[in-house]
This record gives structure tokens, sequence and C-alpha cells, in this order.
């Protein structure tokens, strides 16, 4: 999100080495919170989180609120709360898009360099499963005033459709603005979508007029490869990390676009990131890194081959080369759920986590999982130390 840059580009040479504010405490102690529980506030659960932080420094934590139960296809809609004291307390909830029974999903907020926030969210019409779906429809609302009120929504589909597409998603995470050449000022989406007698891949969307208007980029060269997250590095290019739905393969699916993601250069696996036979995940770019010159870049996902447990944020400080931080910030280890999350840096350079999460009991169902979104903000210290969570990590059974 193009927040991040402009609050820490100021900064860099108050960062050493890895990136540790000079004089801070590299390892404070995280900061945690509940923002929003399952079957209260008028849902049954809550599922999808995106995350952002404003120009004026505001938290906004985005969601589908499911009224009914845990299921994709039931009635859903777009919910936000706030927060202004960094993600210690929450204000209330606010409903930013609901259509009755038909569902209202993956939010993609970004900041925009003028502080508009942007939110993308996807549509159809109610339907009764999987084996239905068709197609959906893309909007987007915006923000001028830190998130408390929104404008009517507008329909964007027309824009970012191919003729023979199906069913279709965003993120669910945030999306960015490019801060560097080629294509400075440019927001990008992560997206995918299916066709009629193809599998899903994913692509993205981009605007180049402040989100008036949209176009289709690069689609990732990689059957089965599903929902994803964008990044850009230092040398301006874009990384895309995505969800791998091959049953036979346990790690992410990473390609390279260096044309502002009108293309893809050839997909590959992603060895360090491994998950839980397909599960979301979420990339940021922190910082300038002062020992390789290139770019700190954060990675949170369920960190585990078997279920989706061991939600672990994951340091690069070469740009996505390699991988060698890492915190678990999952409250326990396996087999304690945790599930779709999205990240945000901030201005001290800690990095809020928004993630599902949820006791696991043996023959439980999927919804039982689901019992509360939380916030957790983790010191940038504690993964150039590759601290582990409370507990450590431990094998599980599979429970997905």
């Amino acid at each position: 999100m193009n927040h991040i840059l402009r609050h820490t580009l100021p900064a860099i040479a108050a960062f050493v080495a890895l990136g540790h504010p000079a004089g801070a405490d590299p390892a404070p102690a995280p900061r945690e919170s509940v923002v929003f529980t399952g079957g209260k506030e008028g849902y049954a659960c809550y599922r999808t989180p995106a995350l952002a932080v404003s120009s004026e420094g505001t938290v906004l934590a985005f969601c589908g609120g499911r009224v009914n139960d845990h299921r994709d296809e039931g009635d859903i809609d777009i919910v936000l709360k706030r927060s202004t004291d960094g993600g210690q307390t929450w204000g209330p909830l606010q409903i930013l898009a609901n259509d009755g029974p038909n569902p209202c999903k993956n939010p993609a907020p970004v900041i925009l360099p003028s502080g508009r926030v942007l939110l993308l969210y996807l549509w159809n019409k109610s339907i009764a499963s999987e084996k239905d779906r068709t197609t959906r429809e893309v909007y987007i609302i915006h923000s001028d005033d830190d998130g408390l009120t929104w404008s009517e929504p507008r329909n964007i589909t027309a824009s970012v459709y191919r003729e023979g597409w199906r069913w279709y998603g965003l993120g669910p995470c945030h999306a960015i603005v490019k801060m560097r050449d080629p294509h400075r000022g440019r927001i990008v989406v992560p997206a995918r979508h299916n066709t009629e007698d193809g599998p899903t891949r994913p692509h993205v969307i981009y605007s180049d007029d402040d989100g008036e208007t949209w176009q289709i980029g690069g689609i990732v060269d990689r059957a089965k490869a599903t929902e994803s997250t964008i990044v850009e590095l230092s040398n301006g290019a874009l990384m895309i990390n995505c969800r791998n739905q091959k049953n036979d393969e346990t790690h992410r699916v990473v390609a390279v676009s260096s044309d502002g993601g009108e293309s893809f250069g050839p997909a590959r696996l992603e060895p360090a990131h491994p998950e839980p036979r397909g599960c979301q995940g979420s990339l940021a770019f922190h910082s300038l890194n002062a020992e390789t010159g290139r770019g700190n870049i954060i990675f949170s996902n369920p960190a585990n081959e078997k279920i989706r447990s061991d939600g672990t944020l994951q340091l690069s400080t070469d740009d996505g080369a390699t991988w060698t931080g890492r915190y678990r910030y999952a409250p326990e280890p396996a087999p304690y759920f945790t599930g779709y999350s999205d990240i945000a840096v901030f201005a001290d350079g800690s990095i809020g986590v928004l993630y599902e999460r949820g006791e696991y009991e043996e023959g439980e169902s999927k919804g039982e999982r689901y019992d509360e979104m939380a916030f957790v903000r983790v010191p940038f210290g504690l993964l150039s130390s590759s601290a582990d969570g409370p507990a450590g990590d431990q094998a599980a059974p599979r429970h997905d």
C-alpha cells in the first residue's frame, strides 16, 4: 500500500542493519486485540480480512460479515471497524455493502497518495452452493474522510472482465499503489478468474487515473493458482504470490512482472512458503534494507503444510529472493486454527496483522473454527531476530 512508502521513505536513514528504528528496543512485546467475534454484532461468522492504515494513521479492518453461517455462498456483507489508537481499541461496526441475501465479499482496500481510501469488492446473486457459480460483478467505493463515510458503489465489471471468464475473485487482501517506475502511481489489485473450460488463474487489474478507469493486466501462467497478493519490489518490479490448489503441492506460487503488472514472467513454487492444501496469504513492502540495498518484504500465511495453523510472518531482506526471518503470531501452535490474514506496515516499522483464528478440537466442523478475527501489532525486530511465537511449533494432524 502506498502509505507504507510515504511513511518509511523519509525515515530510511533511521533504519539500520535489518531496519530497526535507531535507538529503539528491537523487540518489544506484540500488542493484540480482538476486532470481530463470531455470533456478535449481527453476524454468525467473520471471514476474509483486509487491512489498511490511512494517511491519518487510522487502522481500517475490513472483512466479510457472514449473517447465518460460515458458508462462502451465504448472505454476506462487507463490514469495517476503525481504530484511532494503533489497533488497541476499535470503533463500532460499519456496514459498507449489504444487498440482502446476495453476497458482497472479497474486500480489497488501497490508500491513495491524496489520502482517499478506495475499496473494491465483489457481488453476485444468491446461489445455493459452489456448483451454481457462474459470474460476479466488481464494485468500487471510496472514502475521503478517513473511512467514516463512503460513496455510493460504482460498477466497473465491464472494464475488468473478458469474454469467456466466469467466476471471479479479488484478493482478498489489500491492493497497492506503485511508488516507482515503471508506471509510478498505478493502482494494482490482485484478482483471479476461471473460464468455462479452464481452471482458476490469478491476474491483476490496474488503474492509472486514481481509480476512475480500469484495465485488465497480466495473467499468471499457472493453472489452479487462485487467491493472490502483490507487492512492489525495490526496483519497481511487482511480485505476485498465489494460493496453490494442486493437491500434490504444498507450497505457494510466485511470478514477477517487470512492466507494472501488464504481464508476468514464468511462475514457480516458493519453497520458503508452505501452505496447507491451499490458503490465502498477504505481502507488504516494509523498507529498504541498509545491508542489501534491496527491499525488506513481509509475508503472512498459516505456515503449515498440513493444516491451517501456525500463522506466521516471514521476512525477506532481498526483495523476496530468500526468506530469512520469521515470527509466529498465532497465540498457540498447531492444531490451534489460524486462517486468512492481511498485513500493513506502520510508521514506526511495526507490522499489523488482521487474521482469522479459533480453538480447534477433533471432530469440529469447519464453521466452528472461525471464533474471531484478531489484530496483532508485531515489532519488526521480532522478525529480524527470527523469533518464534510464545509456544514453539509442533506437528499436528490435518484438519482442513
